[in-house]
């Protein structure tokens, strides 16, 4: 996976930002690895509430397998993506636009840059010994729903912060990253279609 984002970026070209760091150089720190397995905690800044929601789950990433995102608390629910169906607790979704938007965090999480280039603006900069990119949309359609990505890591992707038209934002950050070079059996059961 590494190698085919930095050899894209190569041929695509570079953006650099303050921080003097290229898209080439976010390549080559991210590991050449085709499963992401991690926990996370993600927080949730609604102008409507006086604290931010908290989630815990884990997620698996699997190249073109597809991404599972399952929350564990509050209360308990899994996300599938799964050969282009997104999945919602076993019913397929049928919020629009739920199916793209799953794609673009399965882009953000596996820090495929140039699957995100034709969707945003993305800049590049180091801050400490961290790299940043900050995203942002190229289209209005998408500007409706996000109205930017910040991502960053030592390595991969370590956290990622969305934020909305109307000020909301979320904040997700990954601990026990793993880069495991097959599935697990019962991870291989979890990626089966719902029937």
């Amino acid at each position: 996976m590494k190698a085919l984002i930095a050899c894209l970026l190569l041929l695509a070209g570079t953006v650099v930002s303050a921080g003097e760091l290229t898209l080439e150089q976010v390549a080559e720190r991210l590991p050449d690895a085709p499963i992401l397995r991690a926990d996370f905690r993600q927080q949730q800044h609604l102008a409507l509430l006086p604290k931010p929601l908290t989630a815990t789950g884990d997620l698996l990433l699997a190249g073109e397998r597809g991404l599972l995102w399952r929350v564990r608390t509050p209360f308990e629910s899994e996300i599938k993506l799964i050969d282009g169906t997104l999945y919602s607790n076993g019913q397929a979704d049928t919020l629009p636009g739920g199916e793209a938007f799953a794609r673009r965090l399965m882009a953000v999480l596996s820090g495929d840059i140039e699957a995100l280039k034709p969707h945003f603006r993305i800049q590049a900069r180091e801050e400490g010994d961290q790299w940043r990119l900050d995203l942002t949309p190229r289209n209005d359609t998408l500007a409706r729903v996000l109205a930017g990505i910040r991502l960053g890591g030592e390595q991969g992707p370590e956290f990622f912060r969305l934020d909305y038209p109307n000020g909301d934002y979320s904040v997700t950050r990954l601990s026990n990253i793993e880069y495991p070079d097959t599935l697990s059996d019962a991870e291989e059961r979890r990626f089966a279609a719902p029937r």
